[in-house]
């Protein structure tokens, strides 16, 4: 359970300076692009380019915060509990919409990149996609081990 509370200790480390990031990432991008409204000739999307990117980086800070949240009931309720097992299977559903969504802003922005960074931008999504997938699995483990946890009781 050491390894579980430290786990759980390193993504409250790693969600809240992802936060604070977001935060300046929104004050010294994202508010001086809308209101002086600069013409991103490069860009497709123009002066919403780092909002859209401030966007999907808050839709993966909210992925882990749910996998915080599902290793918060684990250490709170015991490994076998309905609510990791929900909190794992949505931060599955919301890193599988985030690289879909990355993968879509790569296609639509794909003549500003380089080869070698659509490629790289392609494969890190793969992963997420993968990352994603591997959470659902892991909900279903939490959510089939609490069924035969409970026949198990039942039995005895």
């Amino acid at each position: 359970m050491k390894k579980v509370k430290l786990l759980y200790r390193l993504l409250v480390f790693i969600n809240i300076l992802t936060i604070i990031l977001i935060g300046v990432q929104t004050v010294f991008l994202v508010i001086p692009d809308l209101f002086r409204a600069k013409a991103y000739e490069e860009n497709v999307f123009g002066s919403f380019n780092h909002l859209v990117l401030t966007s999907l980086l808050a839709l993966i800070v909210t992925g882990s915060f749910k996998i915080q949240q599902g290793i918060h009931y684990i250490i709170k309720d015991g490994f076998f509990n309905p609510k990791s097992e929900m909190k794992f299977n949505l931060a599955g559903k919301i890193f599988i919409g985030f690289a879909l969504s990355r993968l879509l802003y790569i296609i639509i922005t794909m003549g500003t990149f380089k080869l070698n960074e659509i490629i790289n931008d392609s494969i890190l999504a793969f992963v997420v996609v993968l990352l994603g997938i591997g959470l659902l699995i892991f909900a279903d483990f939490i959510k089939n081990g609490g069924i035969l946890k409970e026949e198990n009781e039942l039995t005895i």
